[in-house]
């Protein structure tokens, strides 16, 4: 019986481990959902509710927005994950690039009141937005 016992908590033990691996592997690539309600909340005004550029203060900007449906095809059909995920972030410019218009979301979700390190909550909501952002490419290749 004791050793059924400690069979069966050994077992518990691996099935827990595995979910929490499969979680954590699940959070690096982000949460589509909840990307895309970040994206309506920070992204959709100038981006637009399809991201294709045209949101309601687009035509206000010096520079019209990105149509984020054609950053796959843009990058010859794959979707640049890290580019997009280092642009949200904005922290560190890149200057050949020039100055972005955009603002830096990687200090914008962080909370100044706040006297804790606030990156691993910034990482996953910009993981976020990137995944629902993949969801958004145009697969036709017709835009």
């Amino acid at each position: 019986m004791r050793d059924t016992l400690r069979i069966l908590v050994l077992i518990l033990a691996a099935v827990l481990a595995l979910w929490t691996l499969a979680q954590a592997q699940t959070e690096d690539n982000g949460n589509a959902a909840r990307g895309r309600a970040a994206y309506s909340l920070y992204c959709s005004s100038c981006h637009g509710k399809t991201g294709q550029g045209d949101g309601p203060v687009a035509a206000s900007l010096k520079v019209p927005p990105a149509d984020l449906t054609r950053l796959a095809s843009a990058h010859g059909g794959k979707f640049p994950a890290d580019r997009v995920y280092a642009r949200i972030d904005g922290r560190e410019p890149v200057l050949a690039h020039g100055p972005s218009d955009m603002p830096v979301w990687g200090m914008s979700f962080q909370d100044p009141g706040k006297d804790y390190n606030q990156e691993s909550m910034v990482e996953h909501k910009i993981r976020d937005l990137v995944a629902y952002l993949a969801t958004l490419q145009d697969k036709t290749g017709t835009r």
